[in-house]
């Protein structure tokens, strides 16, 4: 029978959410139970649905505390790389690369988005993005909105694939799976980023500023 306690309601949010990411990152989605995370947080199922409403309410805070808590932490480290003295700007960038989901936090998150939970994602990027932006101008002036959210969906893109599948991946191209492996890859990956200017990001799908319409740079064969 779960003890009662005298918590207030900020400390029993907390309690239950650790409860439930504590569950979920040991049995998936399938096996988070209210009775579970009930029995794991020491309190009465009532007290989960008070404060969550229903099993969908909680991972949908779930998901909202993993997410805060990966932009918090992407967030400060843009900051810092913006500080950073050239020198030591590839150390800063691999930091960002590094920092996003710690431990198993993005497996979890993977997890909670194919169950329908939906974090704040859009304002979180936003802020990313902003940053991400500050930053490639820091070095490149002429670098355009457009392309620094091309580039933060590219590596969001990679973050998450590392996070599902990254180590079956690396083994089928050829790449060790070892944490010096996985250095020199994020090393790699930071020259470059640090390297690309918006003039070596042109392409063919490029707009033209005169037009509202994408210019291809190849014709289409006409029916005679």
């Amino acid at each position: 029978m779960a003890r009662k306690t005298h918590r207030s309601p900020e400390e029993a949010k907390k309690t239950i959410l650790d409860a439930a990411e504590s569950i979920l990152v040991d049995v998936g989605p399938a096996g988070l139970r209210l009775s579970a995370v009930a029995k794991k947080a020491k309190m009465a199922h009532p007290n989960i649905i008070h404060h969550f409403g229903s099993r969908e309410g909680l991972l949908q805070a779930l998901s909202n505390r993993i997410g805060e808590r990966a932009t918090l932490r992407t967030t400060n480290a843009i900051d810092q790389a913006l500080k950073a003295p050239p020198q030591e700007r590839v150390a800063a960038v691999i930091k960002v690369l590094e920092t996003p989901y710690q431990g198993d936090e993005g497996r979890a998150a993977v997890w909670l988005h194919l169950s329908g939970a939906k974090s704040a994602i859009r304002s979180n990027m936003e802020h990313i993005v902003a940053l991400s932006h500050q930053f490639r101008q820091s070095f490149d002036p002429t670098a355009s909105k457009d392309n620094t959210n091309r580039l933060v969906l590219l590596i969001t893109l990679a973050l998450v694939g590392e996070v599902i599948s990254g180590d079956e991946i690396k083994e089928a191209l050829g790449f060790g799976d070892s944490d010096e492996s996985r250095a020199h890859f994020k090393q790699w990956l930071a020259e470059i980023l640090l390297t690309l200017n918006d003039n070596q990001l042109k392409t063919s799908l490029s707009i033209n500023k005169s037009s509202k319409t994408t210019t291809p740079t190849s014709s289409i064969p006409q029916e005679s």
